[in-house]
């Protein structure tokens, strides 16, 4: 028999494989989008209302219309190159930042800053004929002064960009006989984009890198070098955390219920994106039995506690639950308490409202969808991923 060796073989590692990296980069401490908008009353001048009058007595350029044209804001993404260098629209920071305690989703309290941001820009009106030739034109200003609650730490920089800018004529576009009104309403909605950043290094995957001893050079040394801080996060303000799964979609069915006999249809849209920012639900119930006293009613969601979500596995299928609360079209507010079922062989779902007290003033019972569909989908997030390091 020959000898055999059990001598230990090194596996050869492969060019540009994974390995530990420090990289610097822009940190978002935090990110909102809103929609801002401001309504004017814009006058014509008489000189302007004799142009428009002149146009609308020719019966060949009548209808004339108002037309308003806003400036052309930089895309969303990339982020590089897309900065607005003209001065025809801007959103800029008014005064200091102020230190706040603001209530959080969830309960608890968190410390913010306070921000106060002024947009701005020109807007071009114009009034055409049915040909679209100008009659006469003026330059209209909009302005917009808001506060926002920010994780805006000292260090970190605040960025401010408006995406999009609309306007509108509520008061209506078309000018069909004279005399011709005087004045209009003009409506403008900023698009904005805000976030809060500073440079960073971070350790893939996913946390603060260390700077390296000074190991090379060995001078001596006189002054203490400070240490390297990064600025303090906000994980209670952003990011907020992820769904765990998803649900949309619109199905109606029978109640189970012998309290609140009747029809429930049930619209929602949960979690779409696998966050809970912009989720909506309606519940609509048709009453069947006049002689319990009850009524028809539509119950819609304000608010969805992030911390009741829950999603786990139900036979074949997966099983979605959700707490808030909400108004009904009475104007009653009331919690709520949402479950559905999304499986292979059947789909219910159930929904209970409760009074300020907990009391259970509304109970849907388990109700099998009869029509439409509800959809639940996994969402993957980081909890889900699972890393192989070396050795």
């Amino acid at each position: 028999m020959g000898h055999k060796s059990h001598k230990k073989h090194t596996v050869p590692t492969a060019t540009n494989s994974l390995q530990d990296e420090c990289i610097r980069v822009q940190k978002v401490y935090d990110w909102v989008t809103d929609q801002l908008s401001v309504r004017k009353t814009i006058k014509f001048t008489d000189h302007q209302l004799k142009k428009i009058e002149c146009a609308m007595e020719d019966p060949s350029r009548r209808p004339l219309r108002i037309v308003c044209k806003t400036p052309e804001a930089p895309p969303l993404f990339p982020l590089s190159g897309s900065e607005h260098t003209e001065d025809d629209f801007f959103c800029e920071q008014v005064g200091e930042k102020r230190d706040v305690s603001v209530a959080i989703p969830g309960g608890g309290f968190a410390d913010a800053q306070l921000v106060d941001l002024l947009f701005t820009t020109d807007v071009k009106v114009k009034v055409v004929d049915r040909h679209g030739k100008l009659v006469t034109d003026l330059d209209v200003n909009a302005s917009v002064f808001e506060s926002f609650v920010l994780c805006f730490p000292n260090g970190t920089d605040l960025f401010c960009r408006i995406t999009k800018i609309v306007c509108r004529i509520p008061s209506g576009t078309v000018l069909l006989n004279s005399p011709a009104p005087d004045s209009f309403d003009l409506e403008v909605v900023f698009c904005v984009d805000i976030q809060v950043e500073a440079e960073v290094k971070l350790e893939v995957l996913a946390k603060f890198c260390s700077p390296r001893d000074n190991d090379l050079l060995a001078p001596d040394l006189i002054d203490e070098c400070p240490p390297v801080e990064f600025p303090e996060q906000c994980p209670d303000i952003f990011p907020r955390p992820n769904c765990d799964c998803s649900l949309t979609g619109e199905a109606s069915g029978e109640t189970d219920s012998e309290d609140d006999e009747g029809k429930a249809t049930l619209l929602v849209n949960i979690c779409d994106d696998c966050s809970l920012s912009g989720s909506s639900m309606k519940l609509n119930f048709h009453d069947t039995d006049s002689s319990d006293g009850k009524h028809s009613f539509t119950f819609t969601a304000t608010s969805f506690d992030q911390d009741t979500l829950e999603c786990k596995e139900c036979g074949d299928g997966l099983k979605f639950i959700i707490e808030g609360s909400g108004e009904t079209d009475r104007g009653r507010t009331l919690d709520f308490k949402l479950a559905v079922v999304d499986s292979d062989d059947d789909q219910w779902f159930e929904v209970h409202l409760l009074n300020r007290r907990g009391k259970v003033v509304f109970n849907t019972g388990t109700v099998e969808v009869e029509e439409g569909e509800l959809t639940i989908d996994d969402c993957i997030t980081f909890e889900d991923l699972k890393y192989k390091r070396q050795p």
